[in-house]
């Protein structure tokens, strides 16, 4: 069952041909260091990730859209676009930037919703403050895009844990999170990337509260620390989505680490599709 679960990747960034001059520096040093910024460089086209995707099991990107301070990087609207030619593939994740008016950001969320078709809502907390200190998630300039969610049944994927490029950590600690679910208990909460080094935090959430999951983007498996396997393995593998944040980390080899670490079949399932498809409503 293993070998055909159908997987889901949670995270995956819309990374187009000609469009690497859109990414600020502070980014470039992590695609270095991942040993993928030719990757980026280059860019790839819709039928290249659907090759990729084919050829590693992978039947659905989650494809978001990304923004960095004046940086439009990954318009909505790019992400809608490329769903829209590929629905059965792709599925889109939007962003919107909090620090607007609250009513021009509900308005956005409603626009990516309902204007645009995509499926949640995707926030970096790092990015909404100065470059020094972030704003952290329970800030109130979240709230409104967290009412607003609720209202149209979106996940919000939110970066947790220390941050790639060079840019403060402080805001990505998972515990932010806490007040947030406590206060939005019918939202659905996506911790992103494990939240090393503070990934206990993320998992006794995602323990704690129904509606919160912790989600595997930019770590692969075979360094992933060893409390997440077995919470992954064992009594946390309800709440643990895969993903990639492809193109920073491939499918194959992602899946072949994640394969290698033993899990059941049926927590297998459950981290690389089930969850997924709980998680951003895609019965729906």
């Amino acid at each position: 069952m293993t070998e055909t679960a159908g997987a889901i990747d949670a995270w995956a960034t819309l990374v187009q041909p000609g469009t690497i001059d859109r990414w600020p520096p502070e980014f470039i040093s992590i695609f270095r260091r991942y040993g993928t910024l030719p990757l980026f460089e280059r860019g790839m086209t819709s039928d290249e990730i659907l090759e990729n995707m084919d050829a590693a099991g992978v039947d659905r990107l989650m494809l978001s859209a990304f923004g960095y301070g004046d940086y439009h990087i990954i318009r909505n609207e790019e992400v809608a676009e490329v769903c829209a030619k590929h629905p059965d593939r792709f599925t889109g994740v939007g962003t919107v930037d909090p620090r607007g008016k609250p009513m021009d950001v509900v308005r956005e969320v409603e626009r990516l919703s309902k204007g645009l078709g995509l499926r949640g809502v995707r926030l970096e907390p790092y990015a909404y403050g100065d470059g020094m200190v972030g704003a952290p998630p329970n800030a109130k300039m979240y709230w409104p895009i967290y009412a607003k969610c609720v209202e149209l049944g979106l996940p919000v994927a939110i970066q947790v844990g220390h941050t790639g490029p060079l840019l403060p950590s402080e805001a990505g600690r998972p515990i932010y999170l806490d007040e947030v679910a406590l206060a939005f208990p019918e939202l659905v909460i996506i911790g992103c990337h494990i939240g090393q080094p503070w990934h206990e935090e993320m998992m006794i959430l995602a323990w704690k509260h129904p509606n919160v999951y912790v989600e595997t983007s930019a770590r692969t498996p075979k360094h992933w620390p060893p409390e997440f396997v077995k919470f992954a393995s064992t009594y946390g593998q309800d709440k643990v989505l895969w993903a990639t944040d492809y193109p920073l980390l491939t499918f194959d080899r992602t899946l072949e680490e994640l394969r290698a670490l033993g899990l059941s079949d049926t927590a297998y399932r459950k981290v690389v599709r089930d969850n997924a498809i709980r998680a951003f409503g895609l019965e729906r």
